[in-house]
């Protein structure tokens, strides 16, 4: 997706989608330009510095424009000859040094690719293998690590008929949410870990996000935003609570979580003086309080789905740092919280002065939208970024083969975060 069009100081940190790219062609299919991602469409070189920011086509132009440029190029990998390929296969990160099996085959496949030649060929992950690999992470805009985790491996085992079938199922889901025609609508791409916000049939910025682990997956959800609570507190939600919580009050006498008020039977209680080992999780609640050490940060962000999926800040700002988001417990985190806000609640009169004084006050403010906001959760794994460039993303959730642009998950456990 294209990066922010806000052309306020705080869009300055608001990053462009992070991204994985197809190379999954044979060393023969790239000869002519070894190393080069094969989505790759080089931008047109600027004629003239603009003066102004050039404005943000209509977002739903874009879609239809996006939604073609994946059919087209999906188009020409599917003419391609199939070509037999070498899997690395899931399995834990490697690194230099690791040798077995697994660095057997990333080897090959890094032959394959055009990254070593045949007499480079090793047993192990040597100094060779990690230049290959950071080149290879290079050429597909990943950071180049040397790591071949979940994402590298991922790119690198995908074969061209099955990158032509992932940009086929974006293009129609892209296509299925442009005939939404939502003019105003909040957009949490689970592969590419990203939120966009679109105003007036106009992207008005996207952001970084944390989203749910395999193990608590964030849903696919049709909903929208219903209020904004500056200075939320954070209710330990019972998943949470049961598999983290409580076994640090058995071990340790607490729960781990900074100005947390910890509830037995409805009373508060000193956790420390507490026989935890006979207290079943259905007794307990635990409510950190608001401020900045607070799970969700300054800024929540309240949907209407049962199973209590929102929207939140963190206290955490350094997990945006990272390629691969998947850690939170279902909810979404977003890296800069405050901007979300100030968007939403500025056609209701609330100024970013007004705002910082909600802040100062230290209590939680529930602020209700005159006009609630679509969200939409999505399972887009090719964007196109600003240059132009097809980015695959890493198959977050094992969904790779599934068709339907977006549904809503049966209830299941309650809040997460």
């Amino acid at each position: 997706m294209l990066t922010t069009s806000a052309t306020t100081p705080r869009s300055l940190a608001v990053l462009t989608l992070a991204a994985l790219a197809f190379t999954g062609l044979s060393a023969a299919a790239q000869a002519q330009t070894p190393g080069t991602p094969l989505t790759a469409v080089p931008a047109a070189p600027a004629l003239v510095e603009p003066a102004t920011p050039a404005p943000v086509p209509a977002y739903p132009a874009m879609l239809t424009a996006w939604a073609d440029r994946l059919d087209a190029r999906a188009t020409e990998l599917e003419a391609l000859a199939p070509v037999a390929i070498t899997r690395v296969g899931p399995g834990g990160t490697m690194k230099k040094g690791a040798s077995g099996e697994r660095a057997t085959r990333l080897v090959q496949r890094l032959i394959e690719l055009g990254y070593l030649t045949p007499e480079q060929r090793s047993a192990t992950f040597d100094d060779l293998v990690d230049t290959a690999v950071r080149s290879f992470q290079t050429a597909n805009s990943m950071t180049p690590d040397g790591l071949v985790g979940t994402g590298t491996q991922q790119a690198l085992d995908r074969t061209p008929a099955e990158a032509a079938g992932i940009m086929r199922r974006t293009a129609a889901s892209m296509r299925a949410f442009r005939d939404e025609q939502l003019p105003d609508a909040v957009l949490v791409n689970l592969p590419s870990q990203t939120v966009t916000l679109v105003r007036d049939s106009a992207q008005v910025f996207d952001m970084r996000a944390v989203v749910g682990r395999p193990s608590r997956e964030t849903p696919l959800l049709r909903d929208r935003i219903t209020h904004v609570i500056v200075n939320p507190t954070w209710t330990v939600p019972p998943t949470v609570l049961k598999e983290d919580k409580l076994p640090l009050l058995r071990s340790r006498g607490t729960p781990g979580i900074s100005n947390a008020v910890v509830y037995l039977d409805g009373e508060v209680v000193a956790p420390e003086i507490i026989d935890w080992s006979v207290v079943t999780p259905g007794r307990v609640r635990i409510v950190q309080q608001p401020g900045d050490h607070n799970a969700l940060g300054r800024f929540r962000f309240n949907l209407t789905n049962p199973e209590n999926i929102y929207l939140h800040g963190t206290n955490e700002p350094k997990l945006f740092d990272r390629e691969l988001r998947t850690i939170s417990s279902g909810c979404v985190r977003l890296q800069d919280a405050r901007l979300m806000a100030e968007t939403l609640l500025a056609p209701q009169g609330l100024t970013p002065d007004r705002i910082e004084r909600m802040l100062a006050r230290g209590e939680p403010q529930w602020v209700k939208l005159e006009k609630p906001l679509p969200v939409r959760f999505t399972y887009w794994m090719a964007t196109i970024d600003g240059s132009g460039t097809i980015r695959l993303h890493p198959d977050v959730y094992d969904r790779v083969d599934e068709t339907p642009p977006a549904s809503t998950r049966p209830a299941g456990d309650a809040s997460r975060a």
